[in-house]
């Protein structure tokens, strides 16, 4: 049967009589490959996968950095400067997005749209899937083109989209073409669902083509060949200063600065997501050392068969490649149940990762560079899973295995793949905890308001500026609403911190500094903490003295000793001090607290808005009862996104939060992993030393002496990989040190934390094949084999 079957053959018939063994290294493949899997697809969306455009190595994105050392946009005079006179380029495109309102038969919706200028597609190589994308030389007007996803999901997949009319804030404009599935935008992860070209935007009125102060547009160039981003941004400051000099600028010294749209060469790319794909990496590792393990135990259990087969004239060449076959086999059914796997994880991952923002989109797939990853982990587990046991059978001879005498090397190599095993898992686990901290350190961060506040966010815009504080007395009416209030925009809402204004203290020249503007009752009812001076009121009208609060940076940059009551020039007109607000950061978490100023909106209106209704309960339970006050008395004020504070709180961390969540993941399924092959091995052990522990016992031994035994070996074996691992974490500090936020990437703590939870679970996976020792019955492990 052997000769007919071939090695396979022979391998699946083996693997058939032990079904539980099968099973047990299956499983334990399956898991690995499957998380390991699904993690690579998220990092590949998330980092390393290239962006669907042509040539992407010569785009660069072009921005600006201000006089206050802050990145910022650039306006539409400033791009079409650029576009005309830089030389360094073939072409630079811009971009400003807006979420208007999309009127639908069914419903209103509020997709992010893009308005672009008019080579877009073409500088990007971009051409659609069904009808055509506009172009820089075509009568583009009113027309718009839109995503794979929204013609999906809003559109309903309709067939007859092309041409078709939508309603898009004050425009209405035809469906020009339907883009590929992969394109959404520049922005990895930010999913544009509309672009609109730039005429068709500035006439539905959505932005400003001559406003030099509406720094609102993000640009990419394509580079010349030839060109480097050092010559292009030495052109683009030239341009810029000129452009200063003229009147023509956004800003007063303002320098170019000049990033590469994505890296060219893996290693960088690799280097900055070293650590999460470490952990992919090592959690493969651990399988396989896993499996190598098992067929260390399987070579022991059939010792006596290999020396009689090979008496009997059976070769080394075909043992090893039945020996391979079965580890090939083993190593393919996990895989493909690992696969089945890694495709549910990755269906699950946007509910998870996303966090319910419909605009974030990754396109986590299954693909060929997913597939091949998954081949290599197979070819990879199964080499390593087979060649330690097959070296160590290789090496047996034939006398010896057919008295089954036990062979010290075997036990050697199983006991070194337990320590590789989880010397792996300790770094794997401490680079774990250091995330973990550093996502606990950011979760603390109090962004000038109350983290704890039971708030209800709703965000929009008004056609008009006249009924921003009726809408706000209706809401406070509503049932279960305690205080409402309302600002320009809420902390960490991320675009820059929002607008800037130009600033002049006594005796220091102009800056600009971002700031908000806020109506009575912001600071009580989002529990900003208002350290000296007064919070606004309602006296603080439109005709009333200008006033403004600072919060403590901007105090004790500027107006150090008694701040209050003096006053500073804004905007070009002089405002009185009132008060000073608590710090906090304005836009990411992870920035550096700046100058903040804060305005009364009466004194500054906006059509920008968002609410925030302090509720007695759980935020969500008035969310309808307010969506129906708004269709119902505020038609002209459109909600792009209607969210709790903790929602909104989370959403500013949803990056670390996700890498948190892979590697955490990642870590608990490789302390199994580790723990199944400590527990297999320990029991084998036992098993093998049963007639040695039946003569202890017989000689006066007692059970806590047999059991001491036992769980010794295993704390040798983890004094030996819990240090390997700390090096092993340690090696890897300046990959993660990037990623962390107060937290240093060898911190002890985290260190001794990860290996006492280590150390805890070979405790719990040695506890049952120890107590099993300590009942070995001496009369029966006499006879024992």
């Amino acid at each position: 049967m052997a000769r007919t079957f071939g090695p396979f053959g022979q391998a699946f018939r083996t693997l058939f009589r032990k079904p539980g063994m099968t099973a047990l290294a299956a499983a334990s493949l399956a898991l690995a490959t499957g998380f390991s899997t699904a993690g690579f697809s998220v990092l590949d969306a998330y980092a390393l996968r290239e962006l669907p455009v042509r040539d992407p190595a010569r785009l660069v994105w072009i921005d600006v950095i201000t006089r206050e050392g802050r990145g910022d946009s650039m306006s539409w005079p400033e791009y079409q400067t650029l576009a005309e006179r830089a030389h360094s380029f073939d072409g630079i495109l811009a971009e400003n997005r807006r979420g208007p309102r999309v009127r639908l038969p069914d419903r209103d919706d509020f997709p992010i749209t893009a308005g672009v200028s008019e080579n877009y597609f073409d500088l990007l190589g971009v051409e659609a899937s069904a009808g055509r994308v506009f172009h820089r030389d075509r009568d583009n007007l009113d027309t718009v083109v839109i995503s794979d996803r929204y013609w999906r999901d809003a559109l309903q997949s309709d067939p007859a989209a092309i041409g078709r009319t939508l309603l898009v804030g004050r425009g209405s404009l035809r469906i020009l073409g339907i883009l590929p599935v992969d394109f959404t935008g520049t922005d990895r992860g930010v999913a544009i669902d509309l672009f609109v070209p730039a005429h068709s935007w500035f006439a539905m009125g959505m932005g400003s083509a001559g406003d030099i102060r509406f720094a609102d547009y993000n640009l990419l160039g394509r580079l010349r060949p030839g060109a480097s981003p050092a010559l292009a941004r030495a052109e683009c400051e030239s341009i810029l200063r000129q452009m200063e000099k003229d009147n023509m600028a956004a800003g007063p010294d303002r320098k170019a600065r000049i990033e590469r749209f994505t890296e060219s060469g893996l290693s960088a790319k690799l280097k900055s997501n070293a650590v999460m794909l470490g952990v992919v990496v090592l959690l493969v590792l651990i399988a396989a050392a896993n499996l190598g393990n098992l067929r260390l135990v399987e070579n022991e259990s059939r010792r006596r068969e290999t020396g009689v087969r090979l008496a009997l004239g059976a070769g080394w060449r075909h043992l090893a490649a039945e020996h391979l076959a079965e580890s090939l086999l083993l190593s393919a059914a996990g895989t493909a149940f690992g696969l089945a796997l890694a495709f549910w994880l990755i269906r699950a991952a946007p509910a998870l990762f996303y966090g319910g923002k419909r605009y974030t989109d990754y396109h986590i797939h299954v693909d060929a560079r997913t597939l091949m990853f998954s081949s290599a982990a197979l070819v990879a587990v199964a080499l390593i899973g087979s060649l330690i046991p097959l070296a160590d059978a290789w090496r047996r001879r034939i006398l010896p295995m057919m008295q089954s005498t036990r062979v010290a090397s075997s036990s050697r190599w199983l006991a070194a793949l337990v320590i590789v095993q989880m010397a792996l898992v300790t770094g794997v686990t401490c680079a774990s905890g250091l995330l973990w901290r550093s996502l606990q350190n950011l979760a603390a961060v109090r962004p000038a308001m109350d983290p704890d506040r039971k708030l209800l966010l709703i965000a929009g815009h008004w056609e008009s500026r006249e009924r921003t504080a009726e809408l706000g007395a209706l809401m406070a009416q509503a049932r279960g609403i305690e205080g409402v209030a309302w600002a320009r925009r809420a902390q960490l809402s991320g675009s820059l911190g929002g607008a800037t204004v130009g600033v002049e203290f006594p005796g220091q020249p102009r800056q600009e500094f971002h700031y908000n503007q806020v109506s009575p009752g912001y600071f009580a009812v989002t529990g900003a903490r208002v350290l000296h001076g007064r919070p606004f009121t309602e006296a603080d009208g439109p005709q009333s003295t200008l006033v403004a609060m600072l919060n403590e940076t901007a105090v004790r940059r500027f107006a150090p000793g008694e701040p209050m009551g003096q006053w500073v020039r804004i905007a070009g007109k002089d405002r009185q001090i009132v008060g000073i607000v608590e710090d906090g950061p304005t836009n990411w978490l992870r920035e550096p607290t700046e100058p903040y100023f804060y305005f009364p909106f009466a004194q500054m209106p906006n059509r920008e808005m968002t609410y925030f209704a302090a509720s007695s309960s759980d935020p969500k339970t008035v969310t309808e009862g307010l969506r129906r006050l708004m269709r119902g008395s505020a038609r002209d004020f459109t909600p792009l996104t209607v969210t709790t504070l903790k929602q909104h709180l989370r959403a500013a961390r949803s990056g670390e939060e996700l890498t948190t969540t892979i590697a955490g993941s990642l870590a608990v399924l490789g302390l199994f992993l580790a723990a199944a092959g400590l527990f297999g091995v320990t029991m084998f052990a036992v098993a093998r030393r049963t007639p040695e522990f039946g003569i202890r016992m017989a000689m006066g031994a007692t059970p806590w002496l047999v059991a001491r035994q036992v769980m010794r070996q295993v704390a040798v074996r983890m004094a030996i990989a819990l240090p390997l691992g700390w090096l092993l974490a340690w090696a890897g500090r300046r990959a993660i040190q990037g990623m962390l936020f107060g937290v240093a990437p060898d911190d002890p703590t985290t260190f001794l934390a990860a290996s006492l939870v280590v150390a805890l679970v070979a405790l719990i996976a040695a506890l049952h094949p120890a107590l099993r020792a300590a009942r070995i019955d001496p009369t029966a492990a006499l006879r024992y084999e």
